[in-house]
């Protein structure tokens, strides 16, 4: 289930297996773990529609994509110490 709001642009999520509430947001893409029954998930708002997805993403390369995230930070970092 989920709503689009007209007035403030923004939308509210719930998790697509158990009805958690997710977000409250107008966010293009986003990836998350659901706060009520931790399934992962993929909310996607386009066009003022919004679908939620399982995240079907393996454990290897969430472990990638985070492991880019942090070095790209650290690197940000040593730049701004400099």
């Amino acid at each position: 289930m989920s709503l689009m709001g007209e007035k403030t642009g923004e939308c509210v999520v719930c998790c697509n297996r158990c009805g958690g509430f997710l977000m409250e947001s107008a966010i293009t893409t986003s990836y998350m773990v659901c706060p009520e029954c931790g399934n992962r998930v993929v909310v996607c708002v386009k066009n003022g529609r919004v679908s939620v997805f399982d995240d079907t993403r393996s454990e290897e390369e969430l472990a990638e994509k985070r492991h880019a995230r942090l070095t790209g930070y650290a690197a940000k970092f040593k730049k701004l110490i400099k």
